[in-house]
C-alpha cells in the first residue's frame, strides 16, 4: 500500500510568472519547458499553465506573445517598444514579489552578457550606475526609492546589453519631447556615448524620457515645467465641467484635484503608448453607475480633444470612479441601501433597477427581496427606500415605499433622487 503526498509549489503563482517572463528577456540560457520546471520547482503541467497565463496577460496589455520554436525553446514575440514597456512593468513587479530571483538569477545573467559583449566594466558597474541615477534624481528634483534605484540600475544594464532600438511614432516623439524628464534622459545617453563604443543610439533618449516618466507618480505640489502647468490647468477645467454637467459640487476641490492630476498624468502616458489596464472595473462601472459614467464621458471630451487622444473604456471607468468617490466622501454620504421587491417578472425588475441607477451619480446598493417576505418580515435594517413594480400592502413599519410602474413618472424620479441624495 502506498500513499501519495501533495507538496505545495515552492513559489507563488505571481513569483513563478515573474521568473518565466524575465527569463525570456535574457539571451542565455534559452528557456525550455524543462528549464522552467527546474527553475520554478514545478511539474510540466503547472509550468504549461503558467506559460498560458502569462501569454494571455501580455497579449492583453502589451500585444506580445510567447512562441515555442521547433527545438522546444520559448521566445517573446512583439514590437521592441512593447517588449520594453512589458519589461518595465514585470521587472518592477518582480522586485516586489521575488527579489531573491532578481539577485540570484537575473542580475548575474545581465552581468555575464555585458562581459561577453565586452562592455567597459566602468559603464555597468553598480556603483557608477548608482552615481548616474543619483545625478538624474537631482536633475529631476526627485527622490528615488531604493527599489526604484535598483530597478533603474537593472534596466540600464539591460539597455547596454541589447542593440535593438525602440521605434516611436511622430506623435509619440512629440509627446516625449515636451516632457519634464527629457533633459535627464539626454544626459544618460550622452554619458554612455562618450564612454562606450556599444552605447545606445541617440533615439534611446525617447525611451528613457518615457521610462523616467512612467516610474513617477506626479503630484501638483511642485509644478515648474510647462507640460505640468498645462496639465494642472486642464485638470481644473475638467473638474469644473463635471460639476457643471452633474449639478453637484465638490467641497474639497484641492483633494480631488491632487488625485485626479496624478491619475491623468499616468493615464496620458498609457494612452499615448497603448498600455492596457484591467477591464473588470469598467464593466462594473457601466452596469452599476451608468449616469456617473455618462457624465464623466461628457466632461472628459474637451480634455481628450486638447491632448488629441481618446481614453479607452477602462481608463474612462477609472476617472468616473475617482469623481464618484469624491462626491461620496466630500458630502459625507453613505452608499444608500435600496430594496427592490421581486415577483414573477424578472425582466421588469431588471429594467427598474437600471432606471434607478440612472437617476443618481452616487453609488447604490440595490438588494432584492420577494414581495411575500417583505410583507411578512419587513425591510432589513439600514434600507433607505423600498421600490416595487408590484402593488403590495405595507407592513406595519416600513421605509419610504414607491410603487413604480415603468416608465417612472417625473414626480417619482424627483422623489427618489431626493431620498437617495439627501
Amino acid at each position: 500500500m502506498s500513499s501519495a503526498t501533495t507538496t505545495a509549489p515552492l513559489f507563488s503563482s505571481s513569483q513563478r510568472r515573474c521568473h518565466l517572463l524575465l527569463m525570456l528577456y535574457l539571451p542565455e540560457p534559452l528557456l525550455t519547458l524543462d528549464s522552467l520546471c527546474q527553475l520554478n520547482c514545478v511539474d510540466p503541467s503547472l509550468a504549461r499553465q503558467d506559460i498560458a497565463e502569462v501569454d494571455e496577460e501580455i497579449q492583453r496589455y502589451h500585444r506580445l506573445a510567447i512562441l515555442q520554436q521547433q527545438d522546444g525553446t520559448f521566445l517573446l514575440q512583439g514590437d521592441e517598444l512593447d517588449r520594453r514597456l512589458c519589461l518595465l512593468h514585470w521587472l518592477r513587479r518582480a522586485l516586489r514579489v521575488s527579489p531573491v530571483f532578481i539577485e540570484g538569477h537575473f542580475t548575474p545573467a545581465l552581468r555575464q552578457h555585458l562581459q561577453a559583449r565586452q562592455i567597459e566594466k566602468l559603464l555597468y558597474n553598480e556603483r557608477n550606475l548608482q552615481a548616474l541615477i543619483e545625478h538624474c534624481a537631482g536633475r529631476l528634483q526627485r527622490n528615488f526609492s531604493p527599489r526604484d534605484r535598483l530597478f533603474l540600475q537593472l534596466f540600464m544594464q539591460y539597455s547596454l546589453c541589447h542593440t535593438r532600438q525602440a521605434n516611436f511614432s511622430a506623435r509619440q516623439q512629440l509627446w516625449l519631447e515636451n516632457k519634464a524628464e527629457r533633459l535627464a534622459a539626454q544626459e544618460v545617453i550622452q554619458h554612455w556615448q562618450r564612454r562606450c563604443r556599444f552605447a545606445p543610439d541617440a533615439s534611446e533618449i525617447d525611451f528613457y524620457t518615457l521610462l523616467f516618466s512612467m516610474i513617477h507618480a506626479p503630484s501638483p505640489g511642485r509644478l515648474s515645467h510647462q507640460g505640468e502647468l498645462e496639465l494642472m490647468e486642464q485638470t481644473q477645467r475638467l473638474m469644473a465641467r463635471f460639476q457643471s454637467l452633474s449639478g453637484m459640487r465638490f467641497s474639497n476641490e484641492q483633494g480631488l484635484c491632487s488625485q485626479l492630476y496624478t491619475h491623468l498624468a499616468q493615464a496620458l502616458d498609457r494612452c499615448h503608448f497603448l498600455i492596457g489596464i484591467d477591464n473588470s472595473l469598467s464593466e462594473e462601472v457601466i452596469r452599476l453607475y451608468p449616469r456617473l459614467l455618462r457624465t464623466t464621458q461628457s466632461a472628459v471630451e474637451t480634455f481628450e480633444n486638447h491632448y488629441g487622444i481618446r481614453f479607452s473604456a477602462e481608463e474612462m471607468g477609472l476617472i468616473a470612479v475617482i469623481f464618484g468617490s469624491w462626491l461620496m466622501q466630500e458630502n459625507a454620504l453613505q452608499e444608500k441601501q435600496v430594496l427592490l421587491l421581486t415577483g414573477d417578472e424578472a425582466a421588469l425588475e431588471k429594467e427598474l433597477e437600471q432606471q434607478l441607477r440612472e437617476l443618481t451619480l452616487l453609488p447604490l446598493n440595490i438588494k432584492y427581496l420577494s414581495t411575500c417576505d417583505f410583507q411578512r418580515y419587513g425591510a432589513p435594517k439600514g434600507v433607505t427606500l423600498v421600490v416595487s413594480p408590484y402593488a403590495a400592502p405595507l407592513p406595519l413599519y416600513s421605509p419610504p415605499f414607491i410603487h413604480a410602474e415603468l416608465p417612472l413618472t417625473a414626480h417619482q424620479q424627483q422623489r427618489i433622487r431626493l431620498l437617495l441624495e439627501s
